[in-house]
């Protein structure tokens, strides 16, 4: 469902509705919903109007694609701010597939209010929006400003630690599967970096300065822990090995640093096995070299990098999994 809620807001922030259109449209346009502050402030005058002068009805409201599309708009648009102000991954279902996503024996309530379920699997995390919007149209309970409602799911996906630790601990799976898809194709592990303020480009830590030599070119990647650029997680990759069961290999070294209140620190390798005298390339299970924090808080953070091994295509064809030693 998570290109329904794009086609939502994309529609929206065009000046434009969706296929039945919505309720509203007119003060759903002159609301400016921007995932500003403002907008959130504008969001709350917005139901005010509606419980004050139009005082609409379930049936209005449940019963008619206009009415639902209304709410599934407001629902789409108050998990972007909160998906944008955090960085989680944040997926939407309806009940049936977040019944599948979900730990066995969890209940959901009956619909409608279970027909939008916004889930974040690193965190366990399920939201229902449309339960607050029916509560804030129709007066059920005491209303809670948007802002607050934003704030209230923020606390609850950082019950555990903070939302940066699965960001990083994807960016760490991103580059650690970069640097292994180039290895895999013959080539070299070079000393890369990659930053929140720039998340899609790699930096390279090369010998490209006059005199600099691959230990200085190293020495950034120690520098990370000064975070001069005032970034929210930085990745360095680097060559490097592992002393596993099956003996010493080569290994793609990831280390990750997340900054605030609560900072993260850690480091990976990922050992292979160059592919030689017929036998192909392989790559075994990832190793922690060093962190900050319990085990456990690590082993939480495990599909993050997962999906972060994932969401890069290799060049040549294979994938990660493929060469994965079983």
């Amino acid at each position: 469902m998570n290109e329904t809620a794009k086609s939502f807001l994309d529609a929206y922030a065009s000046g434009g509705e969706i296929e039945g259109g919505w309720k509203f449209a007119k003060a759903l346009q002159q609301a400016q919903l921007d995932y500003s502050d403002k907008g959130l402030h504008r969001l709350d005058q917005l139901f005010a109007a509606m419980r004050e002068r139009v005082k609409p009805s379930r049936d209005d409201m449940q019963g008619s694609l206009q009415g639902r599309n209304f709410c599934a708009l407001i629902a789409y648009h108050v998990i972007e701010v909160l998906r944008r102000r955090t960085g989680a991954h944040i997926d939407w279902h309806d009940k049936a597939s977040a019944l599948q996503e979900l730990p066995a024996g969890m209940q959901l309530p009956n619909e409608p209010l279970a027909r939008l379920i916004a889930l974040a699997p690193d965190q366990g995390v399920a939201f229902m929006p449309l339960d607050w919007i029916e509560a804030e149209i129709f007066a059920d309970s005491q209303q809670s400003k948007a802002a607050d409602y934003v704030t209230s799911l923020i606390q609850q996906l950082e019950r555990n630690a903070p939302v940066i630790w699965w960001t990083g601990m994807q960016a760490l799976g991103r580059a650690a599967s970069w640097q292994m898809m180039m290895v895999a194709d013959g080539g070299a592990v070079l000393p890369l970096m990659l930053r929140s303020t720039a998340p899609m480009s790699w930096c390279a830590l090369m010998s490209g300065l006059p005199g600099e030599s691959p230990e200085q070119a190293l020495q950034y990647g120690v520098d990370c822990q000064k975070n001069q650029d005032g970034a929210t997680w930085q990745v360095f990759s680097y060559d490097g090995y592992a002393d596993i069961e099956e003996g010493r290999f080569d290994a793609v070294i990831v280390i990750l640093y997340t900054y605030g209140k609560s900072p993260l620190q850690l480091k990976i390798a990922f050992p292979y096995r160059p592919a030689q005298a017929g036998r192909a390339f392989e790559i075994f299970d990832p190793t922690l070299r060093g962190t900050n924090v319990e085990g456990e808080q690590v082993l939480m953070l495990g599909n993050a990098m997962q999906r972060g091994i994932r969401s890069f295509k290799w060049a040549f064809g294979t994938t990660w999994d493929q060469l994965r030693k079983t």
